[in-house]
């Protein structure tokens, strides 16, 4: 670990040096976050932290923003988390119209609405939503994965723009092209997100074929305080290691502002094959195709939602109400913990409390609801209380 910060410090020093011997503006920003996650212990799970990262996390992120014209700029963030330290970001911006803008580098490839705000200095609970999850569910290792864990970074091209009707309509779309998600395998059961975030695969592709998507969004203003905008993701790619096998991922967002009142809602849903060929890799039944072989591959869907109140109710405190949820349906591998169906719906009632500016409180209780699980029970709390910091 030690090893990859100094080379990751070393890098920063050698990109950024020419920038720094000219008249440029330079802005440093940055989020920490240490959260405290509860679960009650009970006699039939006496240790339910062996499927959650429970107790203190943290959560810290640094960001560089080089202002090197009017239509240039370069971006560098390095984050550290339970995945020790990352790139978070490595980027430059080509901004040659409000119309048309070439982003180049490792990016967050841009997807849905909350991939925009997925810092903990930009959400109000301690949490991701469901969908987006990366490892603070209960029973992630049972239930697995979720949709599309964020941030999802990669290393890519991505063009973008924004084109304004008037003053009330504003059209956004991005598209891109990246490395992709994958698996260290050309037999796989699902995409190994561990290996995307591991260090060796991490920061190359494993077949050479780009995954391609992006978004649409349309924002209107429909009165002095009130703005709502629709939006629209997709994702397509190989993630195997001869690229045979693909996943689809599709998004749907809203988002809607009513004076101090955001109202946040999307849905997500991935596709994703699975290799097939014998049936001892499955626990039910492959359907043979026509000349009585089976199928070289079956896919698994996998999807998610959220939907998320946020109301201020004094001046420095909000409370936050969200139900999400995800749901996997498809063939499983022998002994796996979950049914063909299986889901999980959650409630979640949470305040963040600004004691002052860049310094917050965040307490939420969140229940689950479980279904289609082999083991352990239907119903588990959480808790958690967080402080986070940001400048």
């Amino acid at each position: 670990m030690k090893s990859r910060a100094l080379m990751l410090l070393i890098c920063l020093v050698g990109v950024l040096s020419p920038f720094l011997a000219q008249s440029v503006d330079l802005n440093l920003a940055g989020t920490l976050q240490l959260d405290y996650l509860f679960t009650p212990f009970g006699r039939s799970d006496p240790r339910p932290a062996s499927h959650t990262l429970d107790g203190f996390t943290e959560e810290l992120s640094l960001k560089l923003a080089i202002d090197i014209s009017s239509h240039a700029s370069a971006n560098v963030k390095a984050c550290f988390g339970c995945h020790g330290f990352e790139v978070g970001m490595a980027y430059v911006d080509f901004r040659l119209a409000d119309e048309f803008n070439i982003r180049a580098g490792r990016f967050s490839p841009t997807f849905g609405e909350f991939g925009l705000r997925h810092d903990p200095g930009n959400h109000r609970l301690s949490d991701k939503p469901l969908p987006y999850d990366m490892g603070r569910m209960l029973r992630m290792m049972e239930f697995g994965r979720s949709v599309l864990p964020s941030p999802y970074v990669d290393n890519g091209i991505e063009l973008s723009g924004s084109h304004f009707f008037g003053r009330r309509l504003q059209l956004d779309y991005a598209a891109h092209a990246v490395a992709g998600l994958r698996a260290n395998t050309d037999t796989p059961y699902d995409v190994d997100f561990i290996a995307s975030r591991s260090a060796a695969p991490y920061y190359i592709d494993n077949n050479s074929q780009p995954s391609v998507g992006g978004r649409v969004g349309l924002t209107a203003r429909l009165a002095d305080r009130v703005d709502l905008t629709i939006g629209g993701s997709a994702i397509w790619g190989a993630y195997d290691t001869r690229a045979r096998m693909t996943y689809t991922v599709l998004g749907a967002d809203v988002f809607l502002r009513a004076g101090r009142t955001n109202v946040r809602a999307e849905y997500l849903i991935r596709r994703t094959d699975m290799y097939a060929a014998e049936q001892e890799r499955f626990e039910y039944a492959l359907q043979p195709l026509a000349d009585g072989s089976l199928p070289e591959r079956v896919f698994q869907v996998r999807d998610g939602w959220y939907v998320e109140i946020e109301q201020p109710v004094l001046r420095n405190l909000d409370v936050i109400l969200r139900w999400d949820g995800m749901r996997r349906r498809g063939n499983v591998a022998p002994g796996a913990a979950v049914d063909f169906d299986a889901g999980v719906s959650r409630w979640t009632l949470g305040a963040q409390y600004v004691i002052e500016r860049g310094y917050r409180l965040k307490a939420s209780a969140e229940h689950y609801s479980w279904w289609g699980m082999r083991s352990g029970a239907d119903q588990d709390w959480a808790f958690h209380l967080g402080a986070v910091a940001t400048f």
